[in-house]
């Protein structure tokens, strides 16, 4: 049995855990935060996208593939049988993560995502993206605004792609369900590779990468982004979907529309700011002013993820390293970018066939900076 040690507990590190257990490897999670999930994964409510593109390249059949895996595994860890069992957690101390009883243990709503269409370029676009992904109707087609409005609850003013299967999920409870059973050292902040006994080292830590020898010379950079919790209204909590457009809206959750989000390439600062408030909110009435009407401020959260300097996520084997991995920088979407990776990963460690193809994995790689 391999053993696997996996720097960073959000959902890029919990995901790899998940899938190497899946496969009987044994995986150790090194958290250096007092919780999983402690920094970018840590939002209550996050939606699940493919990141749209006009045409099928191997970053368009990478989001492809993490989408429809991403899907297959929420419907999995939902459905799954019933557990039982617990184990005290003491911080610093390793642990086992406890078991969950509930059925929906991380809140997956496939409510759906309508991306609305605001311009002619945004219109061309999305039009080309389903002639060339050639997803069937079922998953992906477009409504004229009567029918976008049909779908959403609410009066819209623009045509929108649909995408059914789109939905939201908690990340904090997805990371607590990927480490179920697995060991977790929390309060661990690991300061090199060499420091830990494994067949095989995972880092999953986003900019704390640039701690460790080997990865600092990655071309990573920080983006801030900002969350915006409302209170609903009479109108806004008729919304039955995700809106997504320069920013979205996602329906009621416990009482709280989440509004979002902004992006602040280069900014490692992740304290709070009314502006950010102003500015999703501004973005929001801008599509949809009647959803946006008399909304409220009631929360926020914000954090820092990491983006590579080409915008697409780094996973794989790290150059002239046999036992060392990465994967990071995913950015928005590592809800299901984090899983489609820990695949990837899972296969390079267990010399298995690999679950994505040559153009993308080559993509992906590490060292593709060099």
């Amino acid at each position: 049995m391999k053993r696997v040690v996996i720097i960073g507990g959000g959902l890029a590190g919990t995901a790899c855990a998940y899938v190497l257990k899946q496969a009987g490897a044994e995986p150790v999670i090194y958290e250096a935060g007092s919780e999983l999930a402690g920094g970018a994964s840590g939002n209550s409510v996050g939606l699940y996208n493919p990141r749209l593109s006009a045409h099928r390249t191997p970053e368009s059949d990478f989001y492809c593939a993490a989408f429809s895996l991403a899907i297959r595994t929420f419907s999995s860890l939902c459905h799954s049988e019933r557990s039982e069992g617990s184990h005290a957690k003491k911080p610093g101390d390793p642990s086992v993560a406890p078991l969950f009883q509930d059925d929906n243990v991380i809140d997956w709503n496939a409510c759906g995502a309508l991306h609305l269409i605001t311009d002619e370029k945004r219109q061309k676009q999305l039009a080309q993206t389903i002639e060339t992904w050639g997803w069937p109707d079922e998953h992906m087609r477009l409504l004229n605004v009567a029918q976008a409005s049909e779908v959403a609850g609410v009066m819209l003013q623009h045509d929108a792609l649909y995408l059914p299967q789109s939905g939201t999920v908690s990340p904090q409870k997805l990371c607590a369900r990927y480490a179920q059973g697995v060991e977790v050292h929390l309060n661990a902040e690991i300061k090199g590779v060499s420091d830990v006994d494994a067949d095989a080292v995972i880092l999953a830590c986003g900019m704390g990468l640039r701690r460790f020898e080997e990865t600092r010379d990655l071309p990573l950079a920080p983006v801030r982004g900002q969350v915006t919790h409302v209170k609903p209204t009479q109108a806004s909590q008729k919304l039955r979907c995700n809106l997504c457009y320069n920013g979205y809206i996602l329906p009621e959750t416990d009482g709280v529309h989440m509004v979002g989000a902004t992006f602040q390439p280069g900014v490692s600062d992740d304290a709070v700011k009314e502006a950010d408030d102003r500015e999703n909110l501004e973005a929001l009435s801008g599509v949809a002013p009647g959803v946006a009407k008399e909304l409220e401020v009631s929360g926020h959260w914000s954090a820092v993820r990491v983006s590579a300097k080409d915008h697409f996520p780094v996973i794989g084997r790290v150059h002239d390293h046999k036992h060392l991995y990465v994967s990071t920088a995913h950015s928005a979407h590592g809800v299901i970018g984090s899983i489609v990776g820990a695949h990837l990963i899972a296969d390079m460690i267990l010399d298995r066939p690999l679950s994505l193809g040559k153009d993308v994995v080559q993509k992906l790689k590490p060292g593709r900076f060099l």
